[in-house]
């Protein structure tokens, strides 16, 4: 059971540097759509904690100590909201990457 969750967990990792790549290439218009839609997406798909604490981390530059200080929460709670948070994200790049190679392919 371990090798097929480290399978997943390689998969979505590998998404993510895939999306990190498209990003780079001169493809305007679908790096803007596509970011509308992960926005979008992310609110939605992640909890209105998860939502926060990856906002404070990623964009503001927070630490972990920095955001659970400001949260109100411990240190380990922000910690567990991010990496939920992360995994979603991950989980939700490798499906759009997926439809991204059926719509040009």
């Amino acid at each position: 059971m371990r090798t097929v969750a480290l399978s997943e967990h390689t998969a979505t990792r590998l998404a993510y540097r895939q999306y990190l790549g498209l990003l780079a290439e001169d493809d305007r218009g679908f790096r803007q759509a596509f970011r509308t839609a992960f926005f979008r997406a992310m609110r939605e798909q992640l909890t209105p904690r998860q939502y926060e604490v990856l906002w404070m981390i990623e964009v503001e530059g927070l630490s972990c100590k920095q955001c659970a200080e400001r949260l109100g929460i411990s240190p380990s709670a922000v910690s567990r909201h991010c990496s939920r948070g992360k995994k979603r994200l991950r989980t939700l790049l490798a499906y759009n990457l997926e439809l991204r190679h059926q719509y040009f392919s």
